[in-house]
């Protein structure tokens, strides 16, 4: 099934630059499929309520053209798959008023046990109730490891912001946390049009936080650390 809504920006989704920040690009993902969810009767309210969530462990974002400010979107995400797994892909259109794609996006939820704290397998009931689609938005798949080395490090002060509900640093968050690993003369150019984040741990409140940086000549490579626990791993290029 495909879900589809419109977004409206709002000014707080553009930078200083007038262009839609990485963050609100999260954001915007993030409502889609929360509100996709709700819609198909397993909204994150009832689920956490039952001992039973969504948690996002990866996001991969193609920028084909950065919205310009004001600029209406046409949205449509839906599940990719045939058989249930331990995890499952969701997958994102961004299109703008004459149809043409301005972001492309997949992201991969597990579903975990609040009572257990462990993942566990996503039903055939609960998979089919999405009614997924065969399509995807990339045809080629990557993998993301944390470099072996770093060049800068940075430390991160947490905010009362951007703490959730469960008291970790919200998902939407770690993109902004890395910009701030960033060397001047890269960070100023806000140009990139890739974004690819791991979500390994996360990092709680009250965390002593990290960000080592790394460029391997193509991607630029943040690592976040909690105390001395790799929490997230973001690639921009």
């Amino acid at each position: 099934m495909f879900y589809k809504e419109k977004h409206n920006p709002r000014p707080s989704d553009y930078n200083r630059n007038g262009k839609l920040s990485y963050e609100a690009i999260l954001q915007i993902l993030e409502n889609a499929a929360g509100n996709h969810s709700a819609n198909m009767g397993d909204s994150i309210a009832d689920a956490n309520k039952n001992g039973i969530a969504w948690i996002l462990t990866e996001w991969r974002i193609k920028i084909v053209r950065r919205p310009e400010n004001g600029e209406p979107l046409n949205i449509v995400t839906w599940v990719r798959g045939k058989a249930p797994a331990s995890a499952v892909y969701r997958d994102f259109l961004l299109t703008d008023a004459n149809g043409t794609d301005v972001i492309r996006a997949e992201a991969k939820f597990a579903l975990f046990d609040l009572d257990t704290s462990r993942l566990t397998r996503i039903s055939e009931e609960l998979f089919r109730s999405y009614q997924p689609e065969i399509k995807t938005v990339f045809e080629d798949s990557q993998r993301l490891r944390a470099p072996s080395e770093f060049t800068s490090e940075t430390e991160l002060k947490l905010r009362r912001s951007d703490i959730d509900f469960n008291g970790h640093v919200h998902n939407t968050r770690y993109v902004d946390l890395a910009m701030e690993a960033l060397p001047n003369e890269v960070f100023s150019k806000d140009d990139f049009t890739e974004l690819h984040i791991l979500y390994f741990k996360p990092v709680l409140e009250h965390s002593d936080v990290k960000a080592q940086y790394h460029f391997d000549g193509l991607s630029h490579l943040v690592t976040i650390y909690a105390d001395t626990v790799c929490c997230t791993l973001v690639e921009v290029k």
